[in-house]
């Protein structure tokens, strides 16, 4: 879907999580901020508790920026497990100073290069919860 705002979002309810595509040409903080929020608001709509974000964006916020914007992103997922995919190898430094902002700050968040290792990373997780539940209830 085109949004007047600067970036395209879309949403894939998969069977273990929601998968998100956001692609724009440039970044600011307003556009972060808005796509984030909308990803947030998405996981709780469906009840999602991991999301792939597949960040089709070719540039990155300035440090400071980054670093505020993390922040709002990590108190709006309240826990979730949040896998981002980095198609842009050019950026894939600052990708990682803005999950290690996020993962230092207690956010559990994972970068990777594709959609398959974001993947296996979700399943192992989720499998992990599932038998972490089992086990509760036979206690």
């Amino acid at each position: 879907m085109t949004r007047a705002n600067g970036y395209d979002l879309t949403f894939e309810k998969r069977p273990a999580y929601l998968y998100a595509e956001v692609r724009s040409e440039e970044m600011n903080e307003t556009v972060a901020r808005a796509y984030l929020a909308e990803i947030a608001e998405k996981c709780t709509q469906t009840g999602s508790k991991y999301v792939l974000i597949y960040r089709n964006v070719p540039v990155m916020l300035p440090d400071g920026d980054l670093f505020d914007t993390t922040k709002f992103f990590l108190e709006l997922m309240h826990g979730r497990k949040v896998a981002f995919v980095n198609p842009h190898t050019n950026i894939s430094e600052d990708m990682e100073f803005a999950v290690r902002i996020g993962t230092n700050r207690g956010g559990n968040f994972e970068l990777f290069d594709s959609v398959n290792e974001a993947e296996s990373w979700i399943f192992e997780a989720s499998k992990t919860v599932e038998l972490a539940k089992s086990l509760s209830e036979i206690s």
